[in-house]
């Protein structure tokens, strides 16, 4: 039984090995054969590379590959873009470079054409005047002007063209640099009021009610013009106290004059004197009743009143103040004695009336506002950074937000608050305005201009000439022999000083004379080219070949 279990038992197979196991490593006869094309090509890549070396081999242009020319092609300057055989910077011979002046300290730019006028690109020297040189000092002292800095050697770069075509092809227009009027100018908005010196506010000057309103708003008055009339009872008692006051002057007077021719030898002496005390107590007593009535604006002579009879006194004090076609009305005589006219104590127009008929008022009661509106205050909000920069008497044009014309107003500074508002930190300038023909409205808001500097020649080019690196101010001028028929097509650089910009022109103060032609409408073409070959590695003639 056991050599029978023995023989029936199953014996299992060994594991299989993986095919990678099972597989054998090629020779290094195989991978020589293997690697042979690579290392073919790569010493044949070597091989070109040493030969286009000892050659100068270089790669050709891509208008030579699609039917361009070789021998145009191999005659371009890609750096500068023109052909290699009319390039000035390639080929200094044919045009050679200004002489460099460097940096001018008293104008602030390079190559500086007021201080050596043979740098100025026009056919005839140009003379330099005292007038353009004071014209200059007085821009740069007035105010700080954007500088330039000294290191910046741009003025010494030269943008080259490869004919008229080229030129027109990219849209590069021209502008002549001239000269005309600027003004340069605080711009400060502001709001006009009236005239504080030539308004005034009217009250009457005792309680009362208003009997008659004489005025409306719009009416213009003249200085003494009734306004309106108030009914105060307190008129009518100073009046009473002037009669009594006539009567007493009277009464002590005829009484003096009575006892004098009998005095030391019928009455005695001390009568005489108490008599001449009381008539002088009396003339006081006149003499304050007199000026109640003038503080009411009543003016009054008691010494033209000493001849009249009891009623024609009475009738005249009844009528005082009272204008000449109401006191000689038909119904004069039926008027009361408290009326207390309002006049204007100036020329000018009813501006507010809160006066009406039959209303109550007291004195803190504002009856009529009267403006002459021939002179008006601007008052302007000035920066407080602007402030330092003005004077009493400057001259200042303004114009309204709603004016559709060019028509401004003229006037003067006359007053500047010493302190800065409390909210807007700006700085109060009262202005004087004429305001004759009453084109001007009170309460109103525009813009006013305080010039601070007028030149009626100033050198001034478009704003679009105007090009910033960051570091200084250029303006690509055109070569004198720019359109001569075998003149290079070159713009040179210039280093500028800008000051005033105004109604899309710049202010050169210094680094342009008139005549001169600088690039204008699309210039940015010739500063993306002044870009390129400052950051460019240069062409290979400039390179040293």
């Amino acid at each position: 039984m056991a050599a029978t279990s023995s023989s029936t038992r199953h014996v299992q197979p060994a594991p299989e090995k993986p095919p990678e196991a099972v597989m054998e490593r090629p020779s290094l006869a195989t991978r020589i054969r293997q690697s042979a094309p690579t290392f073919v090509v790569v010493a044949g890549l070597v091989a070109l590379a040493v030969w286009g070396q000892r050659t100068d081999w270089t790669l050709p242009k891509f208008s030579a590959l699609f039917g361009g020319a070789p021998e145009e092609a191999s005659d371009w300057c890609d750096e500068h873009n023109v052909p290699e055989s009319q390039c000035v910077e390639c080929n200094p011979k044919l045009m050679p470079v200004a002489k460099d002046y460097g940096w001018c300290s008293a104008h602030g730019v390079m190559q500086c054409p007021l201080e050596h006028p043979d740098v100025v690109q026009l056919n005839a020297r140009p003379t330099i005047t005292p007038a353009m040189l004071e014209r200059a000092q007085r821009a740069i002292a007035l105010r700080p002007r954007a500088e330039n800095n000294s290191r910046c050697n741009l003025h010494l770069k030269r943008i080259q063209f490869a004919s008229l075509e080229s030129i027109e092809k990219v849209g590069v227009d021209i502008a002549l640099t001239a000269e005309r009027p600027i003004v340069e100018s605080i711009v400060a908005n502001g709001e006009i009021g009236f005239d504080q010196t030539r308004l005034a506010h009217f009250s009457s000057r005792v309680p009362g009610t208003i009997w008659r309103v004489e005025k409306q708003v719009g009416d213009r008055v003249q200085k003494g013009d009734v306004l309106a009339f108030i009914d105060g009872a307190e008129v009518g008692r100073l009046k009473s106290e002037l009669l009594q006051a006539l009567s007493q002057v009277r009464l002590k007077q005829d009484n003096l004059e009575r006892l004098r021719p009998l005095a030391g030898s019928v009455i005695p002496a001390r009568e005489l004197v108490e008599a001449q005390a009381d008539a002088d107590a009396a003339y006081i007593q006149l003499h304050r009743a007199q000026q109640a009535l003038v503080n009411l604006g009543l003016p009054l002579d008691a010494n033209e009143l000493a001849g009249l009879n009891a009623d024609q006194l009475a009738r005249q004090i009844q009528l005082l103040g009272l204008p000449a076609d109401l006191a000689n009305g038909p119904n004069a005589g039926t008027l009361s004695s408290n009326l207390l006219p309002v006049r204007s104590s100036l020329d000018g127009v009813v501006v507010e009336r809160r006066a009406v008929d039959g209303e109550v008022v007291d004195v803190k009661s504002q009856l009529f506002d009267v403006a002459d509106t021939s002179h008006l205050w601007l008052m302007l909000n000035v920066r407080q950074e602007d402030a330092k920069y003005l004077a009493l008497g400057q001259k200042t044009l303004f114009r309204t937000s709603s004016s559709q014309t060019d028509m401004e107003s003229k006037g003067a500074v006359s007053w500047i608050s010493p302190n800065a508002d409390d909210v807007t930190r700006m700085v109060k300038v009262r202005v004087d305005l004429a305001n004759a023909d009453g084109r001007l409205r009170a309460n109103t808001f525009g813009t006013g201009h305080i010039i601070l500097r007028e030149e009626p020649k100033a050198v001034v080019v478009p704003n679009e000439a105007i090009h910033w690196d960051g570091t200084c101010s250029i303006v690509f001028v055109r070569d004198k022999d720019f359109m001569k028929a075998d003149s290079p097509k070159v713009f040179h650089v210039r280093s500028v000083r800008t000051g005033v910009k105004e109604n899309g022109a710049t202010e050169i103060v210094a680094g342009l004379l008139p005549g001169e032609i600088v690039a204008s409408k699309n210039s940015v073409v010739l500063e993306a080219q002044l870009l390129k070959s400052s950051l460019g590695a240069g062409c290979a003639c400039c390179q040293g070949k």
